[in-house]
């Protein structure tokens, strides 16, 4: 059902007049588009398939109520190709959902699949959310009642199957639109802690549906790439104005996946920083040499780790979206721009968390009188001077070989904490 079919079964509900479909169609036309693509990963069983059918029909009826503003174009692609083992981590199907977008050119993509999510940071996952790809997967494992050993009907499993998948893809869509988790029950923005939790979800505040009217405006925009006057712009224009024109939407996904925690997350990052730390806070040979460096040399110390830490993490991990005919898009430039704003401010974290900690043990363990008589150092330079360009060689180096052990971390886990924002 499409949304003049809904608008037709409204008014003979209502006992209106009916409408006239051919200005409605007009109507229907002039609205932005918003396309949104449902890929079916695997072979769905009979209820899961029917199932997601009824969901896609009753998720563009109440998008059609809700936002009656766009056009709401929503497209399924089956690739039953796919394999799908028992468990999966939602990233394995992040690079199938990502070629499925770029190719249709969908403002957003859900990934459809009978699989049991792997969560990382909860006992399983519903489905995992991710901002940075506008992009969600969504497991039907858990929702159908037998997965509790509950008897139902075949009808009854597809209708309560369906209902919680649809309300698992609109409440998706709020974190993908940037909302808040809501303390109300009744709203999509609650968060449920088992799969009959979602049948109570059945509306959007006014303010969030309002925040989400604002977000759907910049997504149905003509992207860039469409746009005459930059088809023969430089690649480093083009990211330079997609940064820009797109801001917000990076802000806020940046903010969404907390790179502040990178050093608690990433543990063989962390255990390698820090294990150089305690090495080189111990060596007589580093304090000598980072008293004798000027503060643009040390300056620089620091501005080279930093960013040549986040080349090679990104380089590594392979975090940069790319399609096999290298054209770019302004979602696949706004992905990258957001992986590497995270990728930067999670090492700026880690950085500053070795300064702090090196300078604490510096000023601790080593009195100004032991430093001047255990290297060749100024009695007259103050201690706080000499604890603080230690600690921008310790950072530095530290930063560097905590990269390395970065480099180990699981590639999985890795995208994981950078693009996945929700686990449902």
């Amino acid at each position: 059902m499409n949304a003049t079919d809904a608008a037709k079964t409204d008014s003979a509900e209502t006992g209106s007049a009916p409408l006239d479909t051919a200005n409605l169609a007009r109507s229907a036309r002039r609205r932005p588009p918003i396309e949104i693509g449902f890929v079916l990963a695997g072979r769905l069983d009979d209820i899961d398939r029917n199932a997601v059918q009824e969901a896609i029909r009753e998720l563009e009826i109440r998008l059609a109520q809700s936002f009656p503003e766009f056009r709401w174009q929503l497209n399924v692609v089956r690739r039953e190709e796919m394999s799908v083992e028992g468990l999966e981590r939602p990233i394995a199907f992040f690079q199938q959902g990502q070629a499925e977008r770029d190719a249709y050119k969908w403002d957003f993509v859900f990934v459809i699949t009978s699989a049991d999510l792997i969560g990382y940071f909860k006992p399983f996952a519903l489905a995992a959310v991710s901002r940075t790809l506008d992009l969600v997967v969504v497991s039907t494992a858990r929702v159908d009642p037998k997965a509790v050993d509950i008897d139902r009907s075949r009808e009854d499993r597809i209708q309560i199957v369906s209902r919680r998948i649809a309300a698992i893809c609109l409440r998706s869509l709020g974190v993908l639109c940037g909302l808040d988790e809501s303390e109300d029950p009744a709203d999509y923005m609650w968060p449920p802690g088992e799969a009959r939790d979602l049948d109570g979800l059945h509306e959007f505040s006014i303010d969030e549906r309002e925040e989400m009217e604002d977000t759907f405006e910049e997504v149905a925009d003509l992207r860039l790439e469409e746009r005459s006057e930059w088809t023969r712009r430089s690649l480093a224009r083009f990211y330079a104005n997609v940064a820009w024109t797109q801001r917000r939407q990076i802000f806020a996904s940046v903010l969404q996946a907390a790179p502040w925690k990178f050093p608690f997350r990433l543990s063989r990052l962390s255990t390698a920083a820090f294990s150089a730390l305690l090495v080189l806070q111990m060596t007589a040979e580093v304090w000598h040499m980072a008293l004798h460096q000027s503060t643009a040399a040390l300056s620089g110390l620091l501005v080279a780790s930093l960013f040549g830490t986040t080349g090679y993490v990104i380089q590594r991990q392979g975090l940069f979206v790319r399609r096999q005919d290298r054209h770019v898009t302004e979602q696949i430039a706004v992905s990258n721009i957001t992986a590497g704003v995270i990728v930067f401010a999670g090492l700026l974290t880690t950085l500053l968390l070795l300064f702090s900690v090196s300078f604490l043990l510096g000023a601790t363990l080593f009195p100004s009188e032991v430093i001047a008589s255990w290297i060749d150092s100024d009695r007259d330079t103050v201690a706080t001077s000499r604890y603080t360009m230690l600690s921008a060689v310790v950072a530095a180096f530290g930063l560097a070989i905590g990269a390395l052990g970065a480099a180990f971390e699981d590639q999985s886990y890795f995208r994981h904490v950078i693009f996945v924002d929700e686990e449902l």
